[in-house]
């Protein structure tokens, strides 16, 4: 379990990344939700145009109900169909603080840190429950897991920027004559010289269901 516990600060990392993502998602669209739905619509005219690159956003001039001339400046770039000067666009504000305002037409934006919610939220929050998978079958093993004596058989090797092992081992059960065939976790550790064919591995089953099993490397990498 100690390799599967380094992972908790990773898919944390990651979680907390797709958890901050969302809440600023969901408050841009909530923002644009209440101005679209709760605001005064009016008509504005871009009077000016900010240039990032190829991209542009407008500044927008309108009035407010009470005949306040205000300006609205969009933090929307695009070079899909640009505003140009003098065009007429349709603007939403809110009564109570007219600069609190948004285009008719903006808004999708907000959906761009959701798709960060789906896809590293996804992987820290699965991740996690993964790991907190493994760590209550794990324990539940400790406490009520029935223990066998597997023949170990072979290093299983893998590669991802660095070397990993797994042992396997295999243990018949002698009452159903199954052979059952087990793996530990990965661990960067090189395998002790001592480990040959048919070395005796402790491994903790199921005994309802040997396919939940831990197998003990303590000896490897404790």
């Amino acid at each position: 379990m100690k390799q599967q516990g380094c992972l908790y600060p990773f898919f944390g990392i990651f979680a907390m990344a797709g958890l901050l993502c969302g809440v600023i998602g969901f408050s841009m669209l909530y923002s644009r939700y209440r101005l679209v739905n709760e605001g005064i619509k009016t008509t504005g005219t871009v009077i000016d145009l900010n240039w990032s690159k190829n991209t542009v956003a407008p500044v927008v001039g309108f009035e407010d109900e009470w005949g306040n001339a205000l300006e609205y400046h969009s933090a929307f770039y695009t070079n899909i169909d640009p505003y140009t000067l003098g065009q007429e666009v349709v603007i939403y504000y809110d009564p109570k603080n007219p600069k609190d305002a948004t285009l008719e037409g903006e808004g999708w934006e907000g959906w761009f840190p959701l798709i960060f919610l789906l896809t590293h939220g996804g992987v820290g929050f699965g991740g996690l429950y993964w790991l907190e998978k493994k760590r209550r079958l794990y324990k539940w093993l400790q406490e009520k897991g029935y223990e066998v004596q597997a023949h170990f058989t072979q290093i299983k090797e893998s590669y991802n920027k660095r070397r990993f092992y797994a042992l396997q081992c295999e243990w018949t059960d002698p009452y159903t004559k199954i052979l059952h065939q087990f793996e530990s976790e990965k661990t960067a550790k090189e395998p002790p010289a001592s480990l040959t064919p048919g070395t005796l591995i402790r491994v903790l089953i199921d005994p309802d269901n040997p396919k939940r099993y831990w197998v003990d490397t303590t000896f490897w990498d404790g």
